[in-house]
């Protein structure tokens, strides 16, 4: 039988694109907050999402990434 470690439910990719569009009008790094990647928002937060760059990125992988933390949740890695 096989274990598997995890921990409550996944993130929602969707609920991760809302707060990318959310942090792009108001304040940024609020999907990476959602995510657990707590260094990566503090730095979108303070830098402005990288002068707003970064936030323009995150529109488009925000949702690769998610599935990639929910991935690593269900392995037991994060």
């Amino acid at each position: 039988m096989v274990s598997r470690a995890y921990d409550g439910p996944q993130k929602d990719p969707g609920i991760a694109l809302v707060l990318t569009i959310i942090g792009f009008f108001f304040i940024a790094g609020l999907q990476y907050f959602y995510l657990g990647k707590y260094i990566k928002g503090i730095l979108f937060l303070v830098t402005l999402g990288f002068l707003y760059i970064g936030t323009i990125i995150s529109l488009f992988t925000i949702r690769n990434a998610t599935r990639n933390v929910n991935r690593d949740r269900m392995l037991g890695l994060r």
